[in-house]
């Protein structure tokens, strides 16, 4: 009878050992693939701006830094008044990273070249600043 519950309890835990290192192996795979599957969206979202966009300005009006840090670059949330040949203006608030050596081009006040997408100016995604 002894026997029987140490084999049992053998094989419960032999069990649970592989269910462990299964997850593991899913977290690890989730962890490595999902943000390699976000960097393709988003270059995918920069070359579509890029083709399909139209060169404006726009004026910093807010910034506001979100807490986030990415490869130790902020994570800022900007409000900018944008400036399109042939449209009217019109406000954008968008979250972006921005690497700490282009901080001083992102200033409230300043004026920056964007490239916009002006068939929808209220979307975010489609509205990206030309840091030099």
């Amino acid at each position: 009878m002894g026997t029987g519950i140490f084999a049992g309890s053998m094989i419960f835990t032999i069990v649970i050992v592989c269910i462990s290192s299964l997850c593991g192996l899913v977290i690890t795979a989730a962890a490595i693939a999902i943000p390699i599957y976000l960097m393709k969206q988003n270059q995918k979202k920069v070359q579509n701006l890029m083709a399909t966009g139209i060169q404006g300005e726009a004026t910093i009006l807010q910034l506001e830094d979100t807490g986030m840090r990415i490869n130790d670059d902020p994570r800022i949330a900007v409000t900018m008044e944008v400036r399109l040949p042939g449209y009217p203006p019109y406000q954008v608030r968008k979250t972006m990273n921005v690497p700490m050596i282009r901080m001083s081009q992102v200033q409230v006040g300043l004026v920056v070249a964007v490239m916009a997408d002006p068939t929808q100016p209220g979307n975010p995604d489609k509205v990206g600043l030309l840091l030099r």
